[in-house]
């Protein structure tokens, strides 16, 4: 009895995994509209994010680090986006050492164009 006991408790603690922390992640604009494609978009972006307790966390613009909060568990920051194409924008949760644990959150920010950069011309000059 007391085997089956120890055995059922070990085979939990292998399925168990500790509650990550609930996070919310927004990006405003998440669109960025250039003139034509091809060209770089510029836009400020106020970001804001929210979890379930203060922890150490990253905001990342794909692999680029942008800004850090420790023991934190809401921020807001505005930043200024300046890219020629879409960029995901992820929030990891940190080691004290400062190294990437895991991915909280995530949002998209969208790079689109009003013209195509091979546009033709339809007029001709006589």
């Amino acid at each position: 009895m007391f085997f089956r006991y120890r055995l059922l408790l070990l085979a939990a603690g292998l399925f168990w995994q500790p509650a990550q922390a609930e996070a919310l992640l927004s990006a405003s604009p998440s669109n960025c509209v250039t003139l034509q494609q091809g060209r770089e978009c510029h836009a400020q972006i106020q970001t804001a994010w929210t979890i379930s307790q203060p922890l150490t966390v990253c905001l990342y613009l794909d692999e680029q680090q942008l800004q850090c909060w420790h023991n934190t568990a809401s921020a807001q920051w505005q930043w200024h986006f300046k890219d020629m194409q879409s960029r995901q924008l992820i929030l990891w949760q940190m080691t004290d050492s400062e190294q990437k644990l895991h991915v909280l959150a995530t949002a998209r920010i969208e790079v689109s164009w009003v013209q195509s950069a091979h546009k033709k011309r339809l007029w001709r000059r006589f």
